[in-house]
């Protein structure tokens, strides 16, 4: 990884920690105990797309990031973008804004500042997502044959 790519994962990082640590403390007044968790778009051996949330244990490892690229886009209003899938299994970062993504069935998550999401949808009906507000992502690219479900069972 070169060093530029070190020095932004750094920064989203220290990002993220914030607005973890802000959610912490409201959960943490409230009386709730705060789970790491992040959204999961799959893809089922027959094509159908699908969403779960999934809980990280505490005792997952490091990622293996392969790269990162960053994007941004303007709010589409309710314009939604056509079928697609992820061009790789990988993470999404939502730096910026909200979206709402829509898999198989018509199913839909919203997805604001902050979320987690891991991109496995790579063959099939795929999704659609629709930019709610104008969004800043991070995407970090994993191997391809890397497990996340084991990977957040710790």
């Amino acid at each position: 990884m070169q060093r530029r790519e070190l020095l932004a994962l750094a920064g989203v990082m220290t990002f993220a920690g914030a607005a973890a640590g802000s959610s912490a403390a409201s959960a943490q007044q409230s009386g709730q105990e705060l789970k790491a968790r992040l959204i999961h778009i799959y893809a089922t051996p027959n094509g159908d797309s699908h969403v779960e949330v999934v809980e990280i244990s505490n005792s997952a490892g490091a990622i293996p990031v392969t790269s990162m690229t960053a994007s941004a886009y303007e709010r589409n209003g309710t314009r939604a973008e056509d079928w697609h899938t992820a061009p790789r299994k990988q993470f999404a970062i939502n730096l910026t804004g909200t979206l709402e993504v829509e898999v198989t069935g018509g199913i839909r998550q919203e997805i604001g500042q902050g979320d987690l999401v891991y991109l496995q949808d790579t063959f099939g009906q795929g999704h659609v997502t629709r930019v709610k507000t104008s969004v800043t992502n991070m995407f970090i690219h994993v191997d391809q044959d890397w497990d996340m479900l084991a990977w957040a069972k710790g």
